[in-house]
């Protein structure tokens, strides 16, 4: 009998643990919201992710802003452009692209210029100059006169030379 008292006690154990289990996961579940997101839901939350990703680039660039230009550089002594977009992609979004720009200009996907969101990657000079978008028609990149900064695409240079634009995000 004591056997059989013992065998019930676990068996009404385990019906309660899994009734509360049923329980818990069934209104969990209901508490989900299943409607759709509004358009001015999904412009909020677009929107947050762009400064989001802007700001990443930006906290790189904070960390480079200056540093001299040296072709096939890849330290603070001195960085090309193609080794500035890798390590800030790197650095920003844990993504790693190939060394060279010849390379880059294959990643991703191409987008429009009017597509651009901070964190594409910007191509100028027949595809031998990168940078990366972060926004407001604005692009960190390691320039050769100028070392590691932010321009504009509507300055006369960026705007005449650009080719194109990718998304790797």
């Amino acid at each position: 009998m004591i056997k059989f008292l013992s065998h019930l006690g676990k068996m009404v154990s385990f019906c309660l643990i899994f009734s509360l289990l049923t329980l818990y996961s069934h209104n969990a579940m209901a508490s989900l919201s299943t409607k759709a997101a509004t358009p001015s839901q999904l412009a909020k939350s677009n929107k947050s992710s762009h400064i989001n990703a802007s700001q990443k680039v930006l906290n790189v660039y904070r960390q480079w802003a200056g540093t001299r230009y040296r072709l096939g550089g890849t330290s603070k002594a001195g960085i090309d452009c193609s080794a500035f977009v890798k390590t800030t992609m790197s650095a920003a979004f844990n993504i790693h692209l190939p060394r060279s720009t010849a390379e880059q200009r294959y990643s991703g996907r191409a987008i429009a210029k009017s597509e651009l969101r901070p964190g594409d990657l910007v191509f100028f000079r027949k595809n031998h100059h990168v940078g990366v978008y972060v926004g407001g028609g604005k692009f960190v990149h390691a320039g050769s006169s100028t070392g590691v900064t932010i321009a504009s695409l509507s300055d006369r240079y960026w705007a005449k030379t650009y080719t194109q634009s990718r998304r790797v995000l």
